[in-house]
């Protein structure tokens, strides 16, 4: 039995799955198939193998929750189906293997709508939590996404079933873009609502605060999970149901997160969190729906025009991305770990674009850090040094090509604080940004030439400690959950450095 464990760093709080509920077993299992090396009969006894796993967890769960019993039914009858095609030895069909998906949706939709996702008293439940009943559930859904995608990889391999969307570049970036906002979305609203165990209560209140946390953290940990299934290569019928998934996932994160919200509502570092998380939420919607062909046009309206917002939710959800990697793996002492660390803290403080200019302080300031960042990501976080580049360049590029963005935007809004470089002068060259494909096609603005500020104090990225952590757990975490979070904390930049040191130090 492989349940996932707990992870918890300065900036990520999640879940790491392993054996058949895992990312890398789908990936490897996807590679046999579409290289020949797994014929259809063994692709057979594996679906069958995760058909065991998924009934021996649902009747570890079948006393906790209707669905889970009503789950354990549903699993014997695909059970059943992929014996009686096993058995006869037929040729792999469209009309076989979408039905199997369809299926295995319907277990998925029941398992993470369970009523006891969001039920707070049990996850105060001792009990509950000790035996890990909510990774049970995580396991669970693992192992669904994992088959669903698995099948349809058959279906595309064995039975010539394929998308009419596969290979287009648009549907592509779509599927891409609301992976990053959903991920940017998901990690500032739990960082933002976290905050709430900075404030004073009782421990009664305390211990209720950590429950609702860990409510919060399960629903987006499962939605994480299913966004999995956001790609170009699922079929259009499966889109809806990944789609009628998430929505009640994220009404879950929504209807959880509001007692944390309130509590936090004068905590200014919180709420400029919540608005960053509010704006990728929109994202999301937007390029989601436009990856399922619904409302994007109203989408578009609310989401689109806002670039700087766009660009910032992009930057801060692929280095999300690239930093799970490192985090759910127990490799946040690779330098590169560190330098997204570093990185996330900076661009979690810069939500201070305003519909007027910023004051000369801050305009310098602002494009200062993202300078910073952007020199890290480019020189520090170098594909040489990736974990995986096989999916990290991809995200490090998107980094790139949306923080070159943020400076283009904010030079504009700023201008009269910058020197503009004519683009028929000879302007230092911009850093490369090769590999990011068309990953900002459609956005629509050009990219800023990169010249760092170097004569000024405010040229260097705020350094001050007067923050939290990131995540805003803060000590509270190894109680939070059984992981402890590091004792190492990076200094976080403020997120008020509105004037410069010497005024500062003047009116002290």
């Amino acid at each position: 039995m492989h349940t996932p464990r707990i992870f918890t760093t300065p900036v990520m709080s999640g879940y790491a799955y392993s054996g058949v509920s895992s990312g890398e077993y789908k990936d490897s299992l996807c590679r046999a198939i579409t290289t020949g090396l797994m014929p259809y009969d063994e692709f057979l006894k594996v679906l069958r193998e995760c058909m065991l796993e998924l009934r021996s967890t649902f009747n570890e769960l079948r006393g906790l929750d209707g669905a889970f019993e009503a789950n354990v039914h549903r699993v014997e009858i695909l059970q059943r189906d992929i014996n009686a095609e096993i058995a006869t030895g037929a040729e792999p069909t469209g009309r076989v293997l979408h039905g199997m998906m369809h299926k295995l949706y319907d277990v998925l939709y029941d398992c993470v709508t369970a009523q006891c996702n969001q039920d707070v008293t049990r996850f105060i439940d001792p009990r509950f939590i000790r035996h890990g009943a909510h990774l049970q559930i995580a396991k669970a859904c693992g192992v669904l996404v994992n088959s669903i995608i698995i099948v349809n990889c058959c279906a595309k391999t064995f039975a010539g079933e394929s998308s009419s969307a596969v290979g287009n570049e648009q549907d592509k970036n779509n599927a891409f873009n609301a992976g990053i906002a959903l991920n940017a979305y998901v990690n500032v609203q739990f960082s933002g609502l976290s905050r709430c165990l900075n404030s004073s209560a009782n421990a009664e209140e305390t211990i209720r605060r950590k429950a609702i946390l860990r409510v919060v953290r399960h629903n987006i940990e499962l939605c994480s999970k299913v966004t999995e299934l956001i790609s170009s290569n699922i079929p259009n019928f499966c889109r809806h149901r990944t789609g009628s998934c998430l929505d009640s996932l994220l009404d879950a994160v929504k209807d959880t997160s509001a007692e944390c919200q309130a509590m936090v509502r004068n905590n200014g570092s919180a709420q400029r969190r919540l608005a960053i998380a509010k704006k990728a939420q929109e994202g999301f919607i937007y390029y989601f729906n436009m990856y399922r062909d619904l409302g994007a046009s109203i989408a578009a309206r609310r989401f689109g025009p806002e670039r700087y917002i766009d660009s910032l939710v992009h930057a801060v959800g692929s280095l999300f991305l690239m930093y799970r990697g490192y985090a759910s793996t127990s490799n946040t002492n690779h330098v590169v770990a560190g330098r997204i660390e570093h990185c996330l803290q900076i661009l979690l403080t810069l939500y201070h674009i305003r519909r007027g200019r910023a004051s000369e302080y801050r305009a310098r300031k602002g494009y200062a850090d993202m300078c910073s960042v952007y020199e890290d990501v480019e020189q520090r976080i170098i594909p040489d040094l990736l974990l995986n580049p096989q999916v990290e360049v991809e995200l490090r590029n998107a980094a790139l090509q949306h923080l070159t963005a943020m400076m283009d935007i904010w030079m504009e809004f700023n201008e009269i604080y910058f020197d503009i470089v004519d683009p028929t002068d000879d302007s230092p060259d911009q850093p490369s940004t090769s590999g990011s494909g068309s990953v900002s096609s459609g956005l629509g603005y050009q990219q800023a030439s990169y010249t760092p500020l170097q004569d000024h104090a405010y040229a260097q990225p705020s350094t001050s400690c007067d923050q939290p952590s990131t995540s805003g757990m803060g000590d509270a975490s190894s109680e939070l959950e059984e992981a402890q979070v590091s004792s190492h904390r990076s200094r976080t930049p403020s997120d008020d450095d509105s004037e410069p040191p010497s005024k500062q130090a003047r009116r002290a």
